[in-house]
This record gives structure tokens, C-alpha cells and sequence, in this order.
């Protein structure tokens, strides 16, 4: 049987109290002796700290070696100690993320703050299993070191995803049954009220306008069960179909809410994954909401391009921004962070040049899936 492993507030308590003992060595003056043999036990309490974390952890020199790890890491890579120590660790990222993370871990030598401390990315273990990992990395001070905590969160994404599917699915059904259903149902009765219109001019003329405003209520119905339709089930499978989707957004916005609200797109850009699509759709009828409630904009602009096989879903508008507050805490921005994890896309929201705010979406064209969406910035 191993030594039995300490937990953290034990941990805690040890540490403060060589803190408190080294402390005292300094202040009377202690012999080499002593304060020699007090760091070894320091050294030996944070070997102790790095093994108990809990989770995968790794230290990563300048040069991208791992000079450090713990058991954690190895279950989660299926690579043992000897594999890893002194290998770079760009031998354990997935192809398609490996250029972003090299990207941090230059920007985070240059300066802590300027590559972000969590972020997601895939690894490929030892077997070719390719694991989801969520990481908390942090520079070592007054050095060019950082030592980087993973979770495997594998199996949750892959709850969220069924959850998000099965979600759809629904939202797919209701909107379909809207159309199919009660709205032929509603295209019915207005014809209907048609035929009893015109044999009201016969036997009743004096009743003719209740029946035309029958009618005008009943088309009225079909218009809204139309709308509703598609936005519980917006986008579907043909060509051009996103961008046709929304454009009719634009519209309807424009009628809804009495404001400008364009839709471009220079050239035709397919998205072929109706899901993808999908979750796209809903980041632009949530980022419009957010113009219109939180910026008071009179202006919005949907833009839809495709640059060097990357596809940038842009919504601009001219209302007065959302401050640090309405970013960290909304339910619909974290929604929309949410839906880009899901579909492989990249979200960003930030300022726009001459006011307002901008929300911009991108993902690689000629993939099903790109690396995990970054957390919102502002």
C-alpha cells in the first residue's frame, strides 16, 4: 500500500507552517544547517502539493519542453513519466489547435496577461484517443516557466452535445408542426372566411365588414405561425439556405422593431451543417436582441463572408456598447459562448471602431469542427 495522500487544507496547514518555521530560521540567525534543511522540506511539501492537485499538471519550460508532471497527467495522456519529461508538449496537441496554443505560449512570455489563463483544446493520448481538456495556466514568477492544471472534460462535452441534440430536435418538431399543422389548419379557415364573405354580399351585406375583419385577423395568424415556425426551425439544408435564413431575419427585425437592420453577403457562403447553421442563427437573433435591449441601436448590420477558407459571421451595431458588467454577467452572452463551443466556432465581442458593438463569429469553412470557441472577450 502507498503513503496515503494528504488533502489540501492539509496541505495548506504544512506549507504555512514551514512558511512560519523559515521564517523564524531567518530572524535568529540560523546556521546553513538548518535552513538547509528546512528548504528540503519545503521542496518535499510542494512535490507533495504538485502530486495532490487533483488534476493533470504539468510545468513547461521556455522551450515548450515539460520539465515536470504528475500521475494525473500521465492517466490522462496514457504516456508514462520517462515519454513526457524533456518532450515539448506540441507532440500532444491535436494538429488543429496547435497553431493557437503556440500562439499563447509566445504572447505569454512577452506578457502574462496577454494570452488568456483557461482555455479548451483537444490532446491526443497515447492510444490516438483524442480527449477534450480544460486549462488553468499560469507563469511561474520571475521566471519564463508556467505550470499548467488539465481536466479531461471529455464526457461532459459529449453530454452537451446529445443535450444540445436532443434540444434541437424538439425545437425542429414544434416549429414544423406550426407550419404543417395549424398552419395549413389557419390557411383553411381564411379561406373559409372568404366564401363566407362572399355569401354575405348575398344574404347579409350589412355583415360583410365582420367577416373581412374575420379574415384579416385569421391572415394575420398565419403570418405570425409563419414567423414563429421559422424561428424555432430557421435554417434548412439547401443551397444558400443560412444566408437566405438570414436575410428573412433582417426583415422581420426591421418590421417587428422599426429599425434598420441589413443583411450582406458579396458572395454566396454555404454552410452545409444544418446544425452548425443552426446555432449560428440563434447567436445572430441573440446578438441582435442584445443591440436593441442593451445598446438602445436603431442600426444593425448582419454580415456573412468567407476569407481563405475561414467563414466570419460579423452583427454590428450602432447603439451605446455594453459595459464589463452586462459581458461577464448575461445569461444570453454565455448562451451564445455556449453554442460556438458547440459547433466548433470561434465568438468574440468587442467595441466597434466608431461606437456601438460588434459580435463576431468565425469558423473554418472546409471542416465539420474547429477548435473549441475561446471565452467572450470585450
Amino acid at each position: 500500500m502507498g503513503e496515503k495522500r494528504k488533502t489540501r487544507a492539509e496541505l495548506i496547514e504544512e506549507n504555512t507552517l514551514l512558511k512560519l518555521r523559515l521564517d523564524t530560521l531567518m530572524e535568529n540567525e540560523a546556521g546553513p544547517e538548518q535552513v538547509e534543511d528546512a528548504l528540503k522540506q519545503s521542496d518535499a511539501f510542494y512535490g507533495t502539493f504538485f502530486e495532490n492537485t487533483g488534476t493533470a499538471t504539468i510545468v513547461i519550460e521556455e522551450d515548450t519542453t515539460i520539465s515536470m508532471l504528475n500521475v494525473e497527467f500521465e492517466m490522462v495522456t496514457g504516456y508514462s513519466k520517462k515519454d513526457i519529461v524533456g518532450k515539448s508538449w506540441t507532440h500532444y496537441v491535436a494538429e488543429e489547435d496547435l497553431g493557437r496554443l503556440l500562439q499563447y505560449h509566445l504572447a505569454r512570455r512577452e506578457d502574462p496577461g496577454a494570452a488568456p489563463r483557461n482555455y479548451e483544446f483537444r490532446i491526443v493520448t497515447k492510444q490516438g484517443e483524442r480527449k477534450d481538456i480544460f486549462m488553468t495556466i499560469a507563469v511561474i514568477p520571475g521566471t519564463k516557466r508556467t505550470i499548467a492544471s488539465m481536466l479531461d472534460i471529455t464526457e461532459r462535452k459529449q453530454l452537451e452535445k446529445e443535450i444540445l441534440g436532443i434540444s434541437e430536435r424538439e425545437r425542429r418538431k414544434i416549429g414544423s408542426e406550426l407550419h404543417d399543422d395549424l398552419g395549413q389548419h389557419l390557411v383553411g379557415i381564411e379561406v373559409m372566411t372568404k366564401v363566407l364573405k362572399k355569401n354575405l354580399q348575398v344574404s347579409s351585406p350589412g355583415d360583410v365588414p365582420y367577416a373581412e375583419e374575420i379574415n384579416s385577423l385569421v391572415k394575420d395568424a398565419i403570418r405570425k405561425t409563419r414567423r414563429l415556425a421559422r424561428g424555432l426551425c430557421p435554417v434548412h439544408l439547401t443551397a444558400n439556405g443560412f444566408a437566405y435564413a438570414l436575410g428573412e431575419l433582417a426583415d422581420s427585425i426591421s418590421e417587428i422593431f422599426g429599425i434598420s437592420c441589413t443583411f450582406t453577403c458579396p458572395e454566396p457562403v454555404s454552410v452545409r451543417d444544418n446544425t452548425r447553421a443552426t446555432h449560428l442563427y440563434y447567436i445572430v437573433k441573440e446578438s441582435v436582441r442584445n443591440a436593441i435591449e442593451h445598446g438602445k441601436a436603431n442600426r444593425v448590420t448582419i454580415e456573412l463572408v468567407e476569407e481563405e477558407g475561414v467563414v466570419r459571421m460579423d452583427v454590428r451595431d450602432n447603439g451605446t456598447g455594453m459595459d464589463s458588467e452586462t459581458v461577464s454577467q448575461g445569461m444570453g452572452l454565455r448562451i451564445m459562448n455556449y453554442r460556438a463551443r458547440m459547433i466548433g466556432a470561434n465568438l468574440r465581442v468587442h467595441a466597434g471602431e466608431n461606437g456601438g458593438t460588434i459580435v463576431s463569429c468565425f469558423f473554418d469553412a472546409n471542416s465539420e469542427s474547429l477548435s473549441p470557441g475561446e471565452e467572450i472577450e470585450l
